[in-house]
């Protein structure tokens, strides 16, 4: 069959820091699908010419959908359906919340991809029964299937082709374009903790899993090509200790120059040996889930960890020459108004950077124990009417809900405000004299890219949804503590308005960031890393 894939971008696309930066899901099942004879290409937004004639021109059209982007897929669900082409939506948000697309797609994968869409489109090839197909929901008349859950798969060993993407070659190849491009890589797959606000347990089926170890060296050697930096998308990079040990000690054999990005929680600063082990093989940054400075938000979030505990194992991992990037979930019961100057001064202390994220729960049964009860979420009030506008909203960096110990227009303007004093020119331009040379090159780009991200969000909290925010909270708090009597009398709220265009420039820096990278850049290709 020829199968094309699209992958849209948010409105306010504040998670883009190159041009050629795909999910790493979606190269990875067109690629299992060619090998199965397909015929595949990728529609990437902000790479591929987005004509609408050239999609529809194929079997299939598969789309990822992700909350944000959920108004766009709508939108150009509909178009493709209209035009008689077959389409298939993915991708965590439907994983998460299949109903919602129910009506926007012929089928809808509730499940990691791999074995079920080659499953079903050979199905559909042979004129087969779809309800065979474990994992999937579709319409059959008026009745909505559900096909039984499925189980995890293990994870393939296919390299993602990332040439399957229309323009692709354009926006990656020629003079000084090498670094357009995010190598992303999975090295496994789940995570073995449950922390109450991540949706990772319900996205992996709660099983953590390892990839086979030559497959992600020869992953790592197809794509040096674009660049050595890699961004490994695993929710948990040691979930499986001795097979971590395995794969580091293959990296540092193989010396391959690869500068790998990883995810893991505090407990690795405990662990000096592996520590070491990691710095050979070319980790250079470790992206930490702090999440909180406050240990009451912490225990509430099941994190099993001190705000002390974090303290000494970030300073264990700096003493081994790893950058340190540090995630935070603003607006817990236990945040106050306080809360964005303890981040900035930890900042400030430690050299880390910082990643912001406004609190979310996706649990939504009122049986288990909500991280933000029904009642303190904005959805529950809006008067949906067939309306999506609020998923432009749903990208971590806007408020939703009603905080207990700070309004939520204060909320908004301590994520803005956190992030601009953060990211100055000033403290970025500070990394490009860093001893570690991956956090020269790297604290630069990340600096600058996050500078954008927060001139975006700035520009929509500031313009408009500031204001919004004070007339949704106006007579529920004293000062800046909710008052549960008067949210009771709530009963429904106005919707923020639609984002009408893509806000994010993604020119913004990019001439800049390239200038002040060569020192670290130089420093890297002679081996000072």
């Amino acid at each position: 069959m020829r199968v094309h894939f699209v992958e849209l971008n948010a409105r306010l696309n504040t998670l883009a820091t190159k041009p050629v930066f795909p999910k790493y899901g979606t190269p990875l099942l067109a690629t299992i699908l060619k090998g199965r004879g397909h015929d595949v290409r990728i529609f990437l937004e902000g790479v591929s010419e987005l004509d609408l004639e050239r999609i529809v021109d194929c079997d299939v059209v598969c789309m990822p959908v992700y909350a944000p982007a959920y108004n766009k897929v709508k939108e150009l669900g509909a178009r493709l359906r209209r035009s008689g082409v077959t389409v298939i939506m993915g991708g965590p948000h439907v994983c998460l919340y299949p109903d919602t697309v129910s009506g926007l797609c012929d089928y809808a994968v509730r499940c990691e991809g791999d074995e079920v869409l080659p499953e079903l489109l050979d199905v559909l090839a042979a004129g087969g029964d779809p309800g065979e197909v474990a994992g999937i929901s579709f319409r059959r008349g008026s009745e909505l299937v559900q096909t039984p859950d499925r189980a995890p798969p293990a994870i393939p060993s296919v390299i993602p082709d990332l040439t399957l993407i229309e323009g692709f070659e354009a926006a990656a190849r020629g003079l000084g374009r090498r670094e357009r491009v995010v190598n992303t890589l999975q090295t496994s797959r789940g995570c073995a903790f449950r922390c109450r606000f991540c949706p990772t347990s319900r996205l992996f089926g709660g099983v953590y899993r390892n990839r086979d170890i030559d497959s992600i060296v020869a992953e790592i050697r197809a794509k040096l090509v674009y660049n050595p930096f890699f961004f490994v998308v695993d929710n948990s990079f040691l979930s499986n200790r001795e097979r971590t040990v395995e794969l580091l000690r293959r990296l540092e054999r193989e010396r391959l120059g690869a500068h790998l990005i990883i995810f893991e929680r505090h407990e690795i600063g405990k662990d000096e040996e592996l520590l070491r082990l990691m710095r050979r093989a070319g980790v250079r940054c470790i992206i930490v889930g702090i999440e909180s400075l406050v240990d009451a938000n912490l225990k509430s979030y099941r994190k099993e960890q001190s705000s002390q505990q974090v303290r000494r194992s970030i300073a264990s991992i700096l003493a081994q020459d790893i950058h340190v990037i540090g995630t935070f979930v603003l607006g817990g019961d236990g945040d106050t108004p306080e809360a964005g100057d303890q981040i900035v001064q930890f900042v400030r202390e430690t050299g880390i950077s910082p990643n912001l994220f406004v609190m979310h729960d996706v649990e939504e049964d009122p049986a288990r124990r909500l991280l933000i009860p029904l009642e303190r979420r904005f959805r529950t009030y809006y008067d949906l009417d067939q309306s999506t506008d609020y998923y432009d909203y749903a990208t971590g960096n806007f408020v939703t809900y009603f905080p207990r110990r700070m309004r939520p227009s204060t909320l908004q303007r301590m994520v803005v405000d956190v992030y601009r004093r953060c990211f100055s020119h000033g403290s970025t331009l500070r990394r490009v004299f860093s001893r570690n040379a991956f956090a020269s090159v790297f604290g630069v780009d990340h600096g600058f890219s996050m500078r954008r991200l927060t001139e975006v969000v700035g520009q929509v909290s500031d313009d408009y949804y500031v204001e919004y925010l004070r007339g949704v909270e106006e007579g529920l708090y004293d000062g800046e503590e909710l008052v549960p009597e008067r949210l009771a009398g709530l009963t429904k709220l106005p919707q923020p308005r639609s984002l009408q265009q893509d806000r994010v420039d993604q020119r913004s820096y990019g001439g800049l960031i390239a200038a002040l990278a060569i020192p670290g850049l130089l420093r890297l290709r002679f081996g000072q890393a």
